[in-house]
């Protein structure tokens, strides 16, 4: 199968980046989780970014799903946007840009020839704010795009202050796994509540 070829290979691409992990989602490889640690000098600086990644029954003539579980601010992402959906702006896990070529940018959609790690590497890159994967000026999050140019500063408190904040750093930091929870409490205001694999945020009632 093409899916345990790419698996394989980016494996065994990643096997010494202290920045990457992959490993199965479940008990099959065709559901991946991808984390990623954030690299110093950026906003991501120790967090632990985590993606979805699902190999389609056409793979791969049609590109993976990739799906960024962990709340974060990013131009380039939109954490607003709610599972099953595209939240990453990232050509080559779009399926209605399959084959395409944007003629002002070079970026290219995906084809049948690009595997896992070409995917992998260009959300790492995303992640370690590195052109042309961080891409400001065509956000998705156009709230965050505008604030890395006009009030940076601002931009990266913000970027930090939402990587600390996030769900998986402290359910890591208190050493428990979401499959354990039915409700959990984070100080007096919130509270999350888990839907299927994800955690939905709201205000305590």
């Amino acid at each position: 199968m093409r899916e345990e070829t790419d698996y394989t290979e980016a494996i065994e691409a990643y096997k010494d980046d202290e920045y990457v992990i992959i490993e199965p989602w479940g008990r099959s490889i065709d559901h991946l989780r991808l984390t990623i640690i954030g690299k110093e000098g950026t906003p991501y600086d120790k967090g632990r970014f985590i993606f979805e990644i699902k190999f389609p029954e056409n793979y791969p003539f049609q590109p993976p799903y990739a799906y960024a579980v962990t709340l974060m601010w990013h131009p380039n992402i939109d954490s607003s946007i709610p599972p099953g959906k595209l939240n990453i702006c990232l050509d080559l896990i779009n399926p209605d840009l399959v084959g395409k070529v944007d003629a002002s940018t070079g970026a290219s959609g995906w084809t049948p020839s690009k595997t896992l790690t070409n995917i992998i590497e260009a959300l790492k890159g995303m992640m370690h704010v590195e052109p042309p994967f961080f891409n400001p000026g065509d956000p998705l999050n156009h709230e965050a795009g505008e604030q890395y140019f006009r009030a940076l500063k601002k931009f990266e408190s913000k970027a930090e202050k939402l990587e600390n904040f996030s769900l998986y750093r402290v359910l890591g930091t208190l050493g428990l796994k979401n499959t354990q929870w039915t409700k959990f409490f984070f100080s007096s205001n919130f509270i999350f509540y888990p839907t299927n694999r994800y955690f939905e945020i709201g205000k305590a009632k």
